[in-house]
């Protein structure tokens, strides 16, 4: 069974982070147990986009250079390296590695930013819908990968963790036609673990000290939380993190298919935790949007009610008084369902995924994900019914 380490961090400065990533290692049985003299190590960040650290959109900067040190320390080579969201060149690497405190710790301390744009192709044998995916390059040709995810909140997955960060393993684009390919939220879910048995990070460690509640994954509200968590399993990590901001796991898309695919025990008390107590950290009242409204119905099988959420879903709604008009809400749209006017984004509801990419990325914070609220007691109300009839027909 792989531990799960629960480490205190009240606070983003050098030795706070630096004593707690020691405990941490300590808690997994040491750094020497897994970084060796003369390794590539490459850390993949979660670097979603051009955000300043203390909007708690991004890993936060003082956790990778703490981190970087310590393997450089030793015997390692250290690479940063994520693929952002939108288009994968070097002008844009370079803006968000600067944004996001990366170029900084990255000059202080002696490792190198990844600017290597390659892809390669990996058999993924694990997949249930992928047997076979393109990664970049040096993520693949690393001889150690170490997860280094944010802990937020996400529109679309309800929670994004170390599992969901290997997104990032994907260049570019490329990540648009996934979401497109796969719109069904279960079956996204799978592409995303898919993705991640196709890189397998050999260790895991979240940015909990400051996460997103709220409108996630770039537009929420940074969330004192105080820990950093670890561990050799990804999707054990993730378990313990939504216990934490008080989610239930079957209620977040990749942990309910992970749990089905066996590759996630279905409750908390199934995984050995190691370090301080999960109470001593856990955020009650953690806000996760995404969870109000038709969360249940998106898993009934159902057509009509199916084609009835497809109605009322959430959907994006832009506030113009703050769109700068830049276009990347256009960019981003898998379906292609969003028209600029006048510098102005216009959206087709009838082409509309709900993949919320448009929101993730949105630089001015300029998109709300809304619902009608009174619809949303209607279908609830609906959902519920048909769900206890089925239950009753089923004994």
């Amino acid at each position: 069974m792989s531990l799960v380490s629960i480490v205190k961090a009240s606070q983003y400065d050098k030795t706070t982070v630096s004593k707690a990533l020691e405990e941490t290692f300590e808690n997994l049985g040491g750094v020497d147990k897994f970084i060796k003299p003369g390794m590539k190590v490459a850390l993949k960040a979660n670097l979603l986009m051009k955000k300043r650290p203390e909007e708690a959109a991004t890993t936060h900067p003082v956790l990778v250079g703490e981190l970087a040190r310590i393997i450089k320390n030793a015997g390692a080579e250290v690479l940063i390296i994520d693929s952002p969201g939108g288009p994968y060149t070097r002008s844009r690497l370079e803006d968000i590695y600067t944004a996001t405190g990366m170029k900084e710790i990255a000059d202080e301390i002696g490792v190198q930013l990844n600017f290597d744009l390659s892809e390669v192709e990996v058999q993924n044998p694990d997949g249930k819908y992928i047997k076979k995916l393109k990664i970049l390059k040096p993520l693949a040709e690393a001889d150690l990968v170490i997860n280094l995810p944010k802990l937020k909140t996400h529109g679309q997955m309800v929670y994004t963790g170390a599992v969901k960060n290997m997104f990032g393993a994907i260049a570019g684009i490329t990540k648009v036609e996934y979401h497109f390919n796969m719109k069904e939220y279960t079956r996204f879910a799978d592409t995303l673990i898919d993705i991640f048995l196709s890189v397998k990070p050999a260790l895991n460690i979240m940015d909990a000290i400051i996460g997103m509640e709220g409108p996630g994954p770039s537009a929420g509200v940074p969330r004192e939380i105080g820990a950093i968590l670890a561990s050799e399993n990804a999707f054990h990590l993730d378990m313990a993190a939504v216990n934490i901001i008080n989610i239930d796991p079957k209620n977040v898309p990749v942990l309910k298919n992970s749990i089905e695919r066996g590759l996630c025990p279905d409750d908390i008390s199934r995984i050995e935790l190691v370090g301080v107590p999960i109470d001593s950290v856990r955020v009650k009242d953690f806000s996760v949007p995404a969870l109000d409204g038709l969360r249940e119905i998106r898993f009934v099988k159902n057509d009509f009610l199916k084609n009835l959420a497809g109605f009322m879903l959430p959907k994006p709604v832009f506030v113009l008084d703050k769109c700068i008009g830049c276009g990347e809400c256009k960019r981003s749209c898998p379906p292609k369902a969003i028209e600029m006017k006048n510098k102005k984004p216009i959206v087709k509801l009838s082409k509309c995924i709900r993949c919320f990419c448009c929101q993730e990325l949105c630089p001015a914070k300029a998109i709300d994900i809304r619902r009608n609220k009174t619809v949303d007691r209607i279908v609830k109300l609906a959902a519920g019914i048909y769900m206890d009839i089925r239950g009753k027909v089923k004994h």
